[in-house]
C-alpha cells in the first residue's frame, strides 16, 4: 500500500511540475528578426464546423546562445493580456531597425512541432543588452505552493496514520 501511495504522490507532483513548466511566464533576450501573420483553419470535432483565425508570429534570436525561436503572439484572457497588435508592432518596429537591439520576451508555453504549438508572448520591451531579469513572481508563487504541498502532505499521512491506528484498534471479527 505504501508503495501505491509513492506512486500516486511521484505521478501527482510530475502533472503539477509539467502544468506548472507550461504556464508559469518565463523571459528570455531576444534580438527580434522578424514579424509573419499567418491564417490557422482548425476543425471542430464536436460540430465538424471549420474556423479560421489570423495568428501572429514573432520570429527572434536568443541573445546568449543565437538559437533561432519561434513565437505565437494572440491574446489570452487568463493572463489579462489584449494588446497582441501593440506588441507585434513593437516586435515589427525591432525586426525592421538597422541597430539590434536586445528585448526582453515574456512568454509562457513550450514549443512542440508535432503538435505545431508554440510559445505565447505575454511582453516585449526594449533593455539594455546586459540587462538582468530575476522572475519575483514566479519564485514567490513556487515558494507557496511548495509550503502548500508540504503542508497537504503532512495533513494526508496525519489522516492514513489515525485511520491506520483505529484500524488497528478493531477487535477481529472471528
Amino acid at each position: 500500500m505504501r508503495k501505491l501511495g509513492i506512486a500516486l504522490a511521484v505521478l501527482v507532483t510530475l502533472l503539477v511540475a509539467g502544468t506548472l513548466y507550461y504556464f508559469m511566464p518565463r523571459a528570455t533576450k531576444v534580438l527580434v528578426t522578424g514579424t509573419e501573420v499567418k491564417r490557422m483553419d482548425t476543425k471542430d470535432s464536436a460540430t465538424g464546423d471549420h474556423r479560421s483565425r489570423d495568428v501572429r508570429f514573432i520570429y527572434a534570436t536568443e541573445q546568449k546562445s543565437k538559437k533561432a525561436l519561434v513565437f505565437r503572439n494572440e491574446d489570452n484572457g487568463w493572463y489579462f493580456k489584449f494588446d497582441s497588435g501593440d506588441i507585434a508592432a513593437e516586435a515589427s518596429k525591432l525586426a525592421k531597425n538597422e541597430i539590434e537591439e536586445t528585448a526582453l520576451l515574456k512568454y509562457y508555453g513550450v514549443r512542440i512541432a508535432v503538435l505545431d504549438s508554440y510559445p505565447n508572448v505575454l511582453s516585449l520591451k526594449e533593455v539594455e543588452s546586459d540587462y538582468v531579469y530575476v522572475p519575483w513572481v514566479n519564485m514567490v508563487v513556487l515558494v507557496l505552493l511548495l509550503i502548500l504541498f508540504i503542508w497537504a502532505g503532512v495533513k494526508v499521512r496525519h489522516v492514513f496514520g489515525a485511520a491506520k491506528a483505529k484500524l488497528s484498534k478493531r477487535p477481529d471479527a472471528s
